[in-house]
């Protein structure tokens, strides 16, 4: 791995921490101004629809990859300082906008796309470019167990204090991006319009991503976390505790998925690992107490993620280099819009019926799962 790579892994990492940090506590910083579940999940959703629109317009920006990454950098310090002095639904959420920063405890920013086209730039053999984003999807999930901890522990420091954290970690990605060199990237046009096949690629892909997201949307940390303080009543300290576990064993899937691609292939990896996880997901609501539904939860987690290293090796692996900021980009966006009406339905969701929730969620994941292995089951890596 280069150590470029890992600089841009490490930065991941600290954003990670500071995405699940958000995602965790987001429910209970709103109600705590008394905002319901139900416009916590509108909240969250507003979120992630400004944040896809903020990526598609920050796409078109015509800075140089590393320029991009340091405006971005700057701009999430400057959110978080607002956060750490204003007390405010509407500042909170402007604030969340402008930092480009993800509610769904998922890295939905306009920093993925840059920092994958790097890293499939440095790893030119299959097999190194699939470990990359291995270790680099590990360290988001490791940090995010970290996180998950720090609540944990209970330490009785105010959202604030939290807030004063987070902001810490944001500048220290500042100084990673000061330090990493990304390499240029030349459009293959002035129209910036791709070739027939690959966007025939995008295109397909762009639709299946974009069920994947939709089910996704009903199961972000955030409304995990909003479901079980809804069923269980459960406290912010409790479900650090739940999303440590999450967390390590999403990390732990993640270092073998790239052991499982390589013997079984990419998209393989993708489809059968994800359907597991799913079952696991629509079995939750159905048992009787909040361990067993914990169980579940962690069955799912031992898959759930397993896809991502394989999705992002397979994206940029089947796209030319010269299409891949703007491709990866495009699905980026995709899947961010996806998420979007997924809080929105799903505060509705729980206080209307919470089990639908995660039978909605893990139906429409396996219908994706399905539809992808049908129309890409004749890709080889």
């Amino acid at each position: 791995m280069k150590p470029a790579s890992l600089l841009i892994s490490i930065s991941k990492a600290a954003r990670s921490f500071i995405f699940s940090m958000m995602a965790i506590i987001t429910p209970y910083y709103l109600q705590s101004m008394h905002i319901s579940a139900l416009y916590v999940g509108i909240i969250i959703f507003i979120s992630l629809v400004s944040g896809s629109v903020f990526i598609l317009l920050y796409s078109r920006v015509p800075f140089s990859a590393k320029n991009r990454v340091l405006l971005l950098s700057v701009l999430m310090v400057a959110a978080l300082t607002v956060l750490v002095f204003v007390r405010n639904v509407v500042i909170f959420v402007v604030a969340v906008f402008i930092g480009g920063i993800s509610l769904a405890g998922r890295d939905f920013s306009a920093y993925p796309p840059i920092e994958k086209f790097a890293i499939s730039s440095f790893e030119t053999i299959q097999k190194d470019k699939n470990e990359a984003f291995s270790v680099y999807n590990f360290g988001s999930y490791g940090s995010a167990a970290i996180a998950s901890a720090f609540l944990y522990l209970d330490l009785r420091y105010s959202f604030q204090e939290i807030f004063e954290i987070l902001l810490v970690l944001s500048i220290l990605q500042l100084i990673l991006y000061i330090f990493v060199k990304l390499p240029d990237y030349k459009r293959e046009s002035v129209n910036l319009r791709l070739p027939k096949n690959v966007k025939a690629h995008v295109n397909t892909l762009s639709y299946l991503f974009a069920i994947d997201a939709f089910g996704g949307g009903f199961v972000t940390v955030s409304m995990l976390t909003l479901w079980f303080k809804a069923v269980y009543h459960i406290s912010l300290s409790e479900a650090g505790f739940i999303f440590i576990i999450v967390n390590v064993l999403t990390a732990l899937s993640i270092l073998v998925s790239s052991k499982i691609s390589g013997k079984i292939g990419l998209i393989k990896t993708m489809v059968f690992t994800h359907i597991v996880s799913n079952f696991f997901l629509i079995l939750m609501p159905l048992v009787p107490n909040l361990y067993a539904a914990e169980l579940f939860l962690y069955l799912r987690q031992t898959t759930s993620q397993m896809d991502v290293p394989a999705r992002d090796s397979f994206t940029n692996t089947i796209i030319p280099p010269g299409d891949r900021i703007k491709t990866n980009s495009v699905f980026t966006t995709v899947r961010t819009l996806g998420h979007g009406p997924g809080p929105a339905i799903g505060g509705y969701l729980i206080e209307a019926g919470p089990p639908s929730l995660l039978f909605v969620a893990g139906g429409v994941k396996i219908l994706y799962d399905l539809l992808l292995y049908y129309k890409y089951h004749w890709f080889k890596d």
